[in-house]
């Protein structure tokens, strides 16, 4: 059954009209998922139920009630499953008290690139150290299951390459999807960062977008290398103090007892639209000059 709606079926540029939305179970919505790679029974009940419910946006709960009444089992990763409609389809966050929600909004403003997925000698190069990126543990020693993780995700811009890849633990995976997905609703303006061609630019407009939430220092890492790896990028947030930028830094305690650091933003100055890296030497040797 589809419910009779008055929420917008998509974002559009002022004055022309809203791309409509795939209908449940359609030829365009299998062609729309198969893009990323993403044409599942499961992926296409999901973006069934969000249409369906865009009035009155549904829970995980309520998904994982909706699976349950129409197949008899519950859905295997949802959150995940969820996440990665979401790299076709708009999907905003709606508070409401503790409960979060989900609302279908339309068409994302920018299409992802087609999704080619893992090789599976990527998926050998990536597995084969045998220890997890995030609490170091081991296949051998600990008995854990690894994955490959996509570090930064791809609906936020993360690729399928190599670099892009890191083994993790299915503890440490479940636990990274949770904590990113609650900056989900920052998606668009993670993903414009990450696109920016210095490095300087791409973390201070990442802590920008993300203005008042503390950042983990493995995301803003990411971010930072996310066209040129970056060994010391604390030493390019450093320099952005010259510009005017502050921040402020804690450290974090995970479960696994590895002590971590989050950085957000404390003040925000609009950067120069001009290269960063050449101006912030300048300033400094001016610095030092007055000194």
């Amino acid at each position: 059954m589809t419910m009779g709606v008055s929420v917008a079926d998509s974002t559009s540029p002022s004055g022309s009209a809203p791309r409509p939305l795939p209908q449940p179970y359609s030829t365009e919505l299998s062609e729309a998922l198969e893009h990323r790679g993403r044409d599942t029974p499961a992926h296409e009940r999901i973006y069934s139920y969000l249409f369906e419910y865009r009035n009155a946006p549904p829970t995980d709960a309520q998904i994982a009630d909706y699976f349950y009444a129409d197949t008899g089992q519950r859905p295997t990763q949802l959150d995940r499953r969820r996440r990665e409609v979401g790299e076709v389809f708009q999907i905003e966050q709606v508070r409401t008290g503790r409960e979060v929600a989900y609302r279908l909004v339309g068409w994302r403003a920018v299409q992802l690139a087609r999704g080619a997925g893992i090789s599976q000698r990527d998926r050998f190069v990536v597995l084969q150290a045998g220890r997890c990126a995030k609490c170091g543990r081991t296949v051998a020693d600990d008995g854990v299951k690894l994955v490959v993780d996509h570090v930064i995700p791809q609906a936020w811009g993360g690729t399928d390459s190599l670099d892009n890849y890191q083994a993790l633990c299915q503890e440490c995976n479940a636990g990274k999807k949770d904590f990113y997905g609650s900056f989900d609703e920052y998606a668009d303006q993670i993903r414009e960062a990450v696109n920016y061609d210095e490095p300087h630019r791409r973390i201070a407009m990442l802590l920008k977008a993300t203005e008042g939430e503390w950042i983990p220092s493995d995301l803003i890492g990411a971010v930072a290398s996310a066209k040129q790896f970056q060994e010391d990028w604390q030493k390019r947030m450093r320099e952005l103090r010259e510009l005017g930028l502050q921040f402020e830094m804690r450290k974090k305690r995970l479960p696994s007892g590895r002590v971590t650091t989050e950085w957000k933003l404390a003040r925000w100055k609009d950067l120069p639209n001009e290269p960063l890296a050449p101006l912030i030497r300048r300033l400094e040797r001016e610095k030092k000059l007055a000194k």
